[in-house]
């Protein structure tokens, strides 16, 4: 599944990384990585998303606290670490300012990763009766014209 999500991702999630004092970022489904755009070796990237789902699972083990936002400070970086369904994101950046604006930022992003993902886990039907009641536009109408040619133009008169 990875090799067929990275390609439509990694142009946003490299915008996404060029938005502020931005670092790296560690874009994964469930405890997969996607995209790594670390500055670090995957083992450590793939270490940094177990210490992250490891510490979620320590907070949510009372059954009371869905952890949903890390945020951890040390000397001279910062790291955001956003859940959204089953996708993670996790930031490293410098600034302590730009914090709200990374996690409003990576939230939205989230939403459209976890469409894209769970479009491919669960495509449409793909059976008799949906083809039946779709039409290609690159096919040809009944009368052998395109489709939005075959039969009379609709014509919407304006009124003032």
């Amino acid at each position: 599944m990875a090799a067929s999500i990275t390609p439509s991702l990694r142009s946003a999630l490299e915008r996404l990384k060029h938005a502020g004092a931005v670092n790296g970022m560690l874009l994964c489904w469930r405890r997969q990585i996607l995209i790594n755009l670390l500055p670090y070796e995957e083992f450590r990237a793939e270490r940094l998303l177990q210490t992250v789902h490891d510490a979620r699972a320590h907070f949510a083990s009372g059954g009371d606290r869905d952890v949903t936002t890390f945020w951890f400070g040390y000397e001279g970086v910062f790291v955001l670490a956003l859940f959204q369904g089953e996708c993670l994101l996790i930031t490293l950046h410098t600034h302590a300012s730009e914090v709200d604006f990374l996690r409003s930022v990576g939230l939205t992003f989230l939403d459209d990763t976890q469409l894209l993902v769970q479009a491919l886990l669960q495509p449409s039907p793909d059976d008799e009766t949906s083809r039946d009641e779709t039409q290609r536009l690159s096919e040809p109408g009944v009368d052998g014209l395109p489709p939005q040619a075959s039969g009379p133009t609709k014509v919407i008169p304006r009124h003032a």
